[in-house]
């Protein structure tokens, strides 16, 4: 019995693998759908925090499943190293369902089993991340860890391997011609094709240094930068939830990481830490409604600004109402200080 509920589920994961490889642009439009669906669902099922979480948290791992069979399935070759990482995945896992698990701890054991389950996930994330930083030297850590597939440029790449005219040796980069795609002999250069192993110039002593002395202030500032959350919850369970030195305490160590990563030179870093460098100066803003900061300030002022919207521009206050209900929810569930 047990054998063949095994051919059976494997036969259907098998026909599921083909499905996502053969219509990518028909899967990308069902993600999309499920995703808005959750996002309606999140104002009709605000009163029920764990159902929220829930159906918020769905759409995020489909579509992390999806990208991870039709990697595994359409071009193991190909290398994309968010998909090779274990760790990277377990990250982005836990970063989907974070918030699911505090929720269902506190439903199933009160505050106390909710600030265990905080502490341990992230202690978890924390050391995954050093381990990542420290041990396989990825130099700025990214939420989530394993972003969603770009489909469109994967496909490409796909072709553009398939139909390519040799393959690359592993171990030392070295390109062979595939005899399928050789040219008639009476064509053929005899020319060994270009190798796709990256070359590095031979960079002087002083030069070495200073760029080693550059990773080292990397590697502290982004050591910094995982380590904010455990930092936040020890000030926080010394002192609350709702006094300062918490908040300015994460505030000081975001500033302090992104002065440490500006020291660098911008030709350090690839495209993605460009962009995520953007995106962590951009995440200040959100310290506005962070507690304390939001309850004393922010707080009456969005309401006020969502009011004066309402009035003066058609059509907005249906928008401007939606966003006064949720709002607060937002604010306690999402808006945390160890939340990336």
């Amino acid at each position: 019995m047990a054998n063949c509920v095994n051919f059976t589920l494997n036969n259907l994961l098998t026909s599921y693998k083909k499905w996502i490889v053969a219509n990518p642009h028909l899967l990308s439009d069902i993600e999309a759908t499920v995703r808005c669906l959750s996002y309606f669902s999140f104002g009709q099922l605000r009163n029920s925090s764990l159902a929220v979480e829930l159906i918020y948290s769905m759409p995020n791992l489909i579509v992390l499943c999806n990208d991870l069979l039709m990697y595994s399935s359409k071009c193991k070759d190909l290398k994309i190293p968010q998909f090779e990482s274990k760790i990277k995945i377990w990250l982005t896992v836990v970063e989907y369902t974070e918030i699911l698990l505090e929720v269902s701890a506190e439903k199933l054991w009160g505050a106390k089993g909710k600030w265990l389950i905080i502490v341990v996930i992230q202690l978890f994330k924390t050391i995954l991340r050093l381990l990542s930083i420290h041990v396989y030297k990825e130099r700025m850590t990214k939420s989530p860890a394993t972003p969603p597939l770009n489909r469109e440029k994967f496909n490409k790449a796909v072709n553009s391997i398939q139909s390519k005219e040799g393959f690359v040796l592993k171990r030392s980069g070295t390109v062979i011609r595939s005899i399928k795609y050789s040219a008639p002999i009476e064509k053929r250069t005899w020319t060994a094709l270009e190798s796709k192993m990256n070359i590095t110039m031979d960079l002087t002593p002083k030069d070495q240094e200073s760029e080693k002395n550059q990773e080292k202030i990397c590697k502290l500032a982004e050591s910094l930068y995982v380590t904010k959350p455990l930092l936040h919850l020890g000030c926080m369970y010394i002192t609350s939830k709702k006094q300062w030195p918490p908040w300015l305490l994460s505030f000081i160590i975001d500033i302090v990481s992104l002065n440490m990563f500006n020291r660098c030179p911008m030709a350090l870093f690839n495209k993605e830490e460009k962009e995520e460098l953007v995106r962590r100066r951009l995440s200040l803003l959100l310290y506005i409604l962070r507690s304390p900061f939001y309850d004393k300030y922010s707080r009456v002022k969005i309401n006020e600004l969502l009011d004066a919207l309402s009035t003066s521009v058609p059509f907005a206050k249906l928008l401007t109402n939606a966003v006064k209900k949720n709002l607060p929810y937002m604010q306690s569930m999402y808006f945390y200080m160890w939340s990336r």
